[in-house]
């Protein structure tokens, strides 16, 4: 179970980057976008376990081990090399080019993961639930791969669920009270890079 909690927090650590980086820049998040951000991460990350298991049925176990490492291995590397990509990103897109608002457009979604505040679409300091969501997409890219690295069960899957679910909740609330602590001091996202190697290592 704490290789599954191990999971949790390190895709979790994204959610509380973005929060904190929300405050940095007075962006209000309401209950009801907090719960919109953790309720849809959470369940990216359920199917995805569950499209694991079906995968599980039909790879041999020796290539599947394989497939989890790559995945897991890659996702950490991703995540350690983050600020780098999304400094990448912010250069080659979007600089001189309007972008037409929708939750499912792949260059917002990628639009907004080289800067949280972009979801702010409206700029009213406040995100939205349609903006939540946008942001949510945003959040759950690594969810949606990790996920498929493990062979879990429905039931294992829901407590899953609702673990990731509580922790994103209370990640977006404590950023609040935090921000003046970690904002722009600790890199978040090393760790969870980190996290994931070692889970990786774990699947050999």
């Amino acid at each position: 179970m704490i290789i599954y909690l191990s999971l949790i927090l390190a895709l979790s650590l994204d959610t509380f980057m973005a929060a904190l980086s929300y405050e940095a820049n007075k962006i209000k998040i309401p209950i009801s976008s907090n719960l919109i951000i953790s309720f849809i991460c959470a369940l990216v990350l359920f199917i995805s376990l569950l499209l694991g298991n079906v995968l599980s049925i039909f790879i041999p176990d020796f290539i599947l081990v394989f497939i989890s490492f790559v995945i897991l291995f890659s996702i950490g590397l991703f995540k350690i090399f983050d600020n780098r990509i999304k400094k990448f990103i912010k250069k080659r897109n979007f600089k001189s080019k309007s972008i037409n608002f929708s939750f499912c457009n792949l260059k917002f979604i990628l639009q907004i993961y080289s800067d949280y505040a972009y979801a702010d679409m409206d700029k009213s300091k406040s995100l939205s639930p349609i903006e939540a969501i946008s942001l949510a997409f945003a959040l759950s890219i690594d969810g949606l791969s990790a996920g498929l690295a493990f062979n879990t069960d429905i039931i294992l899957g829901l407590f899953i669920f609702i673990i990731c679910f509580g922790i994103n909740v209370l990640f977006i609330l404590f950023a609040k009270g935090f921000n003046s602590l970690f904002n722009n001091k600790i890199d978040f996202s090393l760790l969870g890079g980190f996290i994931f190697i070692i889970l990786a290592l774990c699947k050999l």
